[in-house]
């Protein structure tokens, strides 16, 4: 009995030894890994902080959220029914920066007529010719990237231009004047726009003043893609 109650105490003691040993030995671990990085593959706790600092003022620095950083498809190119371009104009726009864009237009229409008298003795012609440059921007930021709301404007170069012809068996007359003017126009309405191309369709109101010639309350309807 005596013996087994030694033996019992031995055992005892190297269970409690062997417990502490371990026990100094993960400390010690532990405590290098901290020191020394490429241990334990971690930065230390200082390290962390200092390599923390960066983030927090990269988070700073960005934009919010809801700040846009600019369309991917930038360019897009429309028709225009109505619009600064009177009757119609074809038209090509860039995003210059994120919501604005500026565009650039044409738009060009030729008419004729003539008529001769019953015994064609006697003729009178006329033709008509309209050129119009519209140059306009629009800002882009109402509503979400894909449909907003469009407001914007700018100039338009507009000439006039008609000629006249009468002709008969004893003389022949011409006639024919040419004018340039500026306007200027204005845009407001509903405008869908994929940001990474796509359809585009514009509908809104355009009302424009031409010099010389009075206001024009007017309007506007645009077909076209984004690229």
């Amino acid at each position: 009995m005596k013996l087994l109650s030694t033996l019992t105490a031995v055992c005892t003691c190297l269970t409690a030894y062997t417990s502490v040993a371990l026990a100094a030995e993960t400390a010690a671990n532990t405590a290098t890994e901290a020191a020394d990085p490429s241990v334990s593959g971690m930065l230390p706790a200082a390290e962390k902080s200092a390599a923390a600092e960066p983030a927090a003022d990269k988070d700073v620095s960005e934009p919010s959220g809801g700040a846009r950083e600019g369309r991917e498809a930038k360019n897009a190119i429309y028709l225009d029914l109505g619009g600064p371009g009177l009757i119609y104009s074809l038209n090509y726009e860039r995003e210059l920066i994120p919501d604005l864009s500026a565009r650039i237009g044409i738009s060009y229409l030729s008419m004729g007529a003539s008529a001769s008298s019953g015994s064609g003795s006697a003729t009178v012609s006329a033709e008509f010719t309209y050129l119009a440059v519209p140059i306009t921007a629009s800002y882009l930021g109402i509503g979400s990237e894909n449909n907003m709301f469009e407001v914007g404007g700018g100039p338009v170069i507009m000439n006039f231009s008609g000629s006249g012809l009468i002709e008969s068996d004893d003389a022949s007359v011409a006639a024919g004047d040419s004018v340039t003017t500026l306007a200027l126009t204005g845009m407001a309405g509903y405008r869908h726009q994929p940001s990474d191309g796509g359809f585009v369709f514009r509908i809104g109101v355009s009302p424009t003043m031409i010099f010389g010639a009075g206001f024009l309350p007017w309007g506007y309807l645009s077909l076209g893609a984004a690229f």
